[in-house]
């Protein structure tokens, strides 16, 4: 069963969300997260291994950790901005295990 889901999940296109970041929070497609809700976050560019990425850890540890691909926005200015609402986590200089896995094994 779980071949197949994957198998269907693999022939679809990347869906594709509009991101806004405000400074009362964040909206992913139509769910918005105020700012009061994230732990922290964490911007990577590493241009060399086609990283561009932010990260939202969330203080309900319930909840996973967001990926959000940046796509064309500039690195350095999303971390700019989001600084000056939430902790920036300095520690995080690599992608999760998880995410460098999934390309490791193209899932």
């Amino acid at each position: 069963m779980a071949a197949i889901i994957t198998l269907i999940n693999e022939s679809r296109p990347p869906l594709i969300v509009d991101v806004e970041i405000g400074p009362e929070g964040v909206k992913i497609g139509a769910k918005f997260f105020d700012y009061d809700e994230i732990k922290n976050f964490s911007v990577l560019y590493k241009p060399k291994q086609s990283v561009k990425s932010m990260y939202l850890e969330f203080k309900n540890s319930m909840r996973p950790r967001l990926a959000i691909p940046l796509r064309r926005m500039d690195a350095l200015t999303v971390r700019n901005y989001l600084v000056r609402y939430l902790d920036e986590d300095l520690e995080r200089t690599d992608p999760p295990l998880s995410e460098q896995l999934t390309k490791l094994l193209k899932l």
